[in-house]
């Protein structure tokens, strides 16, 4: 099996951990060992997958092709077939292809890419969709004939809670793929692999996921042109960047949605994506000066002895911020009137001179305050805005910086805007802020799911939990 594949060429066919021999051929794959421990030792054969089952229907959009299952191996189970590959010509240089059940709807995101009412002409791109040994599906730029994705959908697996697809790439200057630690921008594609899963943890681990999921990377091709590709999928997932160069998409959840974007230049892909997924606001003129935050300003005196050494020093100091340590016992829309005693009096005073001051806020409330005392839980709790369980009427209760047990704000719910926007006029009446700070918004719960844990099932505990690092 050595000489099937070469090791730069290999997908691997045993994701998750202390896979061995008997496991791999098990699930009908070959089994190598390497003296380089990064390269799959476990890799598919030629057998696996999906193959065209008609011919491409036109849809207004594009084209639509049924696929069906080759084999009756499976990795995780659940394996779904017939599957669906919608291709779809949005613009002359965007370009979407998804691959989705047919037969019964899946969680997509909700994020609403405009598509045109036809189908795009004049096409920067061409797609070719081949079925003789293998079904290889390709996007190659016209001008230049350079193959930007090739997929063969011999590798593809679909299934209820697993779902796979590799593509060769035409180039190993990768960049994106946030939010991680990233030894450098441009990425190593020595079978590297990201977990896409947010997590409030410091960036003390090369490769560790951190707060935020941007599952987008821009290629620039050998010839210096550039495209940029989304996979928009919010479900757990990891990428693996292998010499091939090759990357290999996996998640346990939703369909397999991509966007590409031809470029040319990479500002021209930047443009094209933000125009697709949404442009970042006009930030106020005072925000992009000198900012300072940190947590552990405990008091009120210690804040304002650094404000002072800045001017001291005549250090620049636009804004200042205010960290968790103002608030009362760490309970939002409150402020400690002992340790941070005279903090009104004294955000008008920097104001005055010319600064802004943001404070801290946090996704979390404590649900377990006296009845009377607390009033952002309590006009939450009236108009039912925290998330909820399965049974969609009992909040899902975590533990947070506050104290007790926290519920969270579903900000999906339109209500939990009424609410927000009431709870921070309300509170800039007693501290004029200029600005706030979302912090923790992944959202962070420091217990194991909710309390008092999580239902042993199979979505709190799938069979493939992608590759990501928890410190903490």
């Amino acid at each position: 099996s050595c000489a099937l594949v070469a090791a730069s060429d290999r997908i691997n066919c045993y994701p998750e951990p202390e896979g061995n021999e008997t496991t791999c051929m098990k699930r009908g794959c070959h089994w190598c060992v390497t003296e380089d421990t990064k390269v799959p030792f476990c890799f598919y054969n030629s057998k696996h997958g999906y193959v065209i089952t008609s011919q491409p229907q036109k849809t207004q959009l594009g084209w639509r092709v049924l696929l069906r299952k080759r084999d009756n191996i499976s990795l995780f189970g659940d394996d779904i077939s017939p599957v669906a590959m919608d291709i779809e010509f949005h613009t002359k240089n965007r370009l979407r292809f998804k691959i989705y059940d047919p037969g019964k709807k899946r969680f997509e995101v909700p994020l609403r890419i405009e598509p045109p009412l036809n189908a795009a002409i004049d096409l920067l791109y061409d797609i070719e969709v081949t079925s003789e040994v293998i079904t290889q599906f390709r996007v190659i730029r016209k001008k230049t004939k350079t193959v930007l994705w090739e997929t063969f959908l011999g590798g593809l697996i679909f299934s209820n809670q697993f779902m796979q697809m590799m593509t060769a790439i035409p180039s190993t200057t990768i960049y994106g793929f946030g939010e991680h630690e990233h030894p450098s921008f441009k990425h190593d594609m020595n079978f590297i692999q990201y977990g896409m899963f947010s997590r409030a943890q410091s960036p003390v681990q090369a490769f560790s996921n951190l707060y935020g999921v941007h599952p987008f990377y821009m290629c620039i091709e050998n010839d210096f042109n550039a495209h940029g590709v989304l996979f928009l999928n919010s479900n757990a997932q990891d990428v693996t960047l292998s010499p091939y160069p090759a990357l290999t998409f996996r998640t346990i959840g939703g369909i397999l949605d991509f966007y590409m974007f031809l470029g040319p230049t990479p500002e021209n892909v930047v443009q094209q994506y933000t125009a697709a997924v949404g442009r970042s606001f006009l930030p106020p003129y005072w925000s992009l000066g000198f900012q300072l935050s940190r947590w552990g300003y405990n008091s009120i005196d210690v804040l304002k002895k650094t404000v002072g050494r800045l001017k001291y020093y005549d250090i620049p100091h636009d804004v200042q911020f205010g960290d968790i340590d103002y608030m009362e016992r760490h309970m939002d829309f409150t402020y400690d009137k002992t340790n941070f005693a005279g903090l009104p009096e004294f955000i008008k005073e920097l104001k005055n001179s010319g600064m802004h001051y943001i404070i801290v806020l946090d996704p979390f409330l404590t649900k377990d305050e006296p009845q009377g005392i607390y009033k952002p839980y309590e006009l939450g709790q009236e108009m039912g805005i925290w998330v909820k369980n399965s049974d969609g009427n009992t909040p899902a209760v975590g533990k947070a910086w506050p104290p007790g047990y926290s519920v969270f704000p579903d900000y999906t719910n339109p209500r939990t805007v009424e609410w927000w926007i009431h709870m921070c006029v309300e509170f800039k009446r007693i501290l004029d802020f200029d600005g706030i700070c979302i912090d923790m918004n992944e959202p962070t719960n420091f217990g194991t799911g909710q309390m008092p844990g999580c239902d042993k099932n199979i979505i709190n505990y799938p069979p493939y939990v992608p590759d990501f690092l928890c410190n903490y």
